[in-house]
């Protein structure tokens, strides 16, 4: 038998990164503080959340009681920012006293088939992120979950109104009361509905509206959906998801410092509302782009390309962030690793979200 000591309380803060864009007034932010009871009976606790200073919370957290080994209790907090907030990353933690001792981190169990369990003990904190980001106040925009990412949440923190499309609105809804729809990364793989109703999002494009596509690997190439996702078709078969002859490839930048060259300076989505500039491409993490776009078609404009430092991976790729001007609206391919940046608060990834989200519909 295995023993594993665990702290008597373990607390959990969500969201993981609170985002307070500066301009656009002090909003509060909703966070959600979550204590589970680890001891074996009873226990009681007195809170306090530790906030950077001009921070206020509401309401002040108080005592809790425990009437069992692992009861949970969530409260609901409000955190509004200072009026006067310099740009840059702060964080705020909770912490939790009990009579044996004082704890401030989140029990974590990681536990797969394949490994040995682990239990990983982190600091119980959300971060702050205060930049200078702009938003359009018209923006409604609809989510097609993927795999998986946090994009939702990133445009909730910017203050954008985001709605989640299940399978019914993808059939039946009526997608023109979004500027914008977003397909999560690997939506066209684990989404049989997206790729069912594809024509739709495509009248939505040509009556006005804006879809952008996230990176998806080959069977972005495929109508009937994966296969061996990890193949690449063969050389010249276009998506049949792409309004132009188009292909996902096994491309990519690995490099997270890798240069950006801007190929389209002057471009929407690198000027409106948030000029991109160099310093937007610094502080990435572990990637530039992957499953970059290889557009077959004049109709498709490259507005970025990049190149790895190291001869394994040579030449400039294009691919990292695509448009197409289709009917009224535009369709546009993310092959930016933005679902890696967004969770890791890089400043210049919530810039180009906002830049990505905001455009009025077309007329």
């Amino acid at each position: 038998k295995t023993l594993t000591v665990v702290p008597a309380l373990s607390l959990r803060l969500e969201p993981e990164l609170l985002v307070f864009p500066l301009g656009g007034g002090s909003k509060a932010k909703q966070l959600r503080l979550t204590v589970r009871n680890l001891a074996p009976g009873p226990t009681e606790a007195r809170l306090r959340l530790e906030a950077p200073t001009g921070f206020r919370l509401d309401p002040a957290p108080a005592g809790l009681r425990f009437g069992a080994e692992g009861e949970e209790q969530t409260l609901r907090l409000s955190v509004q920012a200072p009026a006067q907030l310099a740009p840059g990353r702060l964080a705020l933690r909770a912490v939790a006293e009990t009579p044996g001792g004082v704890f401030a981190d989140e029990l974590v169990k990681i536990a797969y088939d394949h490994i040995e369990e682990r239990i990983l003990l982190r600091p119980a904190q959300s971060g702050i992120l205060a930049l200078a980001v702009l938003s359009s106040g018209r923006a409604r925009v609809g989510y097609v979950m993927g795999s998986g990412d946090g994009g939702p949440e990133a445009l909730r923190q910017l203050g954008i109104p985001v709605s989640l499309l299940a399978a019914e609105d993808l059939a039946f809804g009526d997608l023109d009361r979004f500027t914008t729809i977003v397909t999560g990364i690997r939506a066209y793989e684990t989404r049989s509905d997206l790729r069912a109703h594809q024509a739709r999002l495509l009248a939505f494009v040509e009556g006005g509206g804006h879809l952008v596509v996230q990176y998806n690997r080959a069977s972005f190439n495929r109508r009937e959906g994966p296969r061996s996702t990890e193949s690449v078709p063969a050389a010249g078969t276009d998506s049949p998801f792409a309004p132009f002859p188009a292909a996902v490839t096994s491309e990519r930048v690995s490099d997270e410092t890798a240069p950006i060259r801007v190929l389209a300076p002057r471009h929407r989505l690198l000027t409106t509302p948030n000029p991109i500039n160099d310093s937007d491409w610094r502080g990435w993490v572990q990637e530039r782009g992957i499953q970059l776009l290889q557009a077959r078609d004049a109709r498709y404009l490259d507005l970025l390309s990049s190149a790895d430092p190291f001869p394994l991976n040579p030449g400039d790729k294009k691919g990292l962030l695509v448009e197409a001007r289709v009917g009224k609206g535009t369709w546009t391919y993310v092959g930016l690793v933005l679902f890696r940046q967004l969770p890791a608060g890089v400043p210049g990834a919530y810039r180009l979200l906002a830049n990505l989200v905001s455009r009025p519909r077309g007329r």
